[in-house]
């Protein structure tokens, strides 16, 4: 540890990542979150929030202008699907961390001691604050070469003819109607974190009983990977269809 409530040094991970940094005070900002500024009496605008704001910007005109090139034939609504799956929290922090991206936060000791440092959420938003890290150094052409570099096996996947969104919402619904049962109920249960970065729990049930639950940042996002639970449940047997 490179300090109290560090992870890894900084400058390992431009190297990993093939990043070269003219003010490494932005990559450092990129990957401390707020707890980690609480904690060291620092300003809320050392964290990585306000470039995360900007990450966002920026990765969804790259993987925009991406798909629009490389799929010539797809309509709206088929670029407009594959662009939501691509940028998902779900999948940013799926390459954050393929890219070892956790191992570099700052957090606080209370964040990481309740597992910050491998949360969804913290490395969905840390992949955004750390694309955004990578514009204001070094200019667009190099951002986007970081960002399609490092979700190439994603974009491959999200261009291929036999691409199918990740929708688990609608597959338990689908599932669960050929087994003759009834539409799944989503239920709010928690609600926490400051209104500009919300945490949502979400309960999924069906015939009263609790199939499974999830967070996110928006109640959507909870829903679906209350759903996604609750398919993992279901396919493992772990929830049967209740004999007649």
């Amino acid at each position: 540890m490179s300090a109290a409530g560090g992870g890894r040094p900084a400058a390992e991970l431009e190297q990993a990542l093939g990043l070269d940094f003219r003010d490494r005070g932005l990559l450092r900002q990129a990957l401390t979150h707020r707890s980690y500024v609480n904690e060291t009496s620092g300003n809320d605008a050392d964290s990585y929030e306000r470039l995360e704001f900007l990450g966002d910007v920026v990765v969804r005109l790259i993987v925009s202008e991406e798909l629009y090139h490389r799929l010539p034939d797809c309509d709206e609504g088929g670029l407009t699907r594959r662009w939501t799956a691509l940028l998902s929290q779900r999948a940013l922090a799926t390459v954050a961390e393929r890219l070892g991206v956790g191992e570099y936060l700052l957090l606080g000791h209370g964040f990481e001691s309740t597992g910050g440092r491998h949360s969804e959420a913290v490395l969905g938003d840390v992949m955004e604050s750390l694309i955004a890290g990578v514009y204001l150094d070094a200019g667009y052409d190099a951002t986007k070469r970081f960002v399609l570099s490092a979700m190439s096996a994603e974009i491959e996947a999200a261009c291929r003819t036999d691409w199918r969104p990740d929708n688990p919402k609608a597959e338990l619904q689908e599932l669960l109607q050929g087994q003759g049962r009834p539409t799944p109920v989503y239920n709010v249960v928690d609600s926490s974190g400051p209104a500009h970065q919300p945490q949502f729990t979400v309960e999924v049930m069906v015939d009263e009983r609790i199939l499974g639950s999830g967070c996110g940042r928006s109640k959507s996002a909870a829903e679906t990977e209350a759903a996604r639970a609750a398919l993992a449940g279901l396919k493992t047997g772990q929830f049967r269809q209740p004999t007649p």
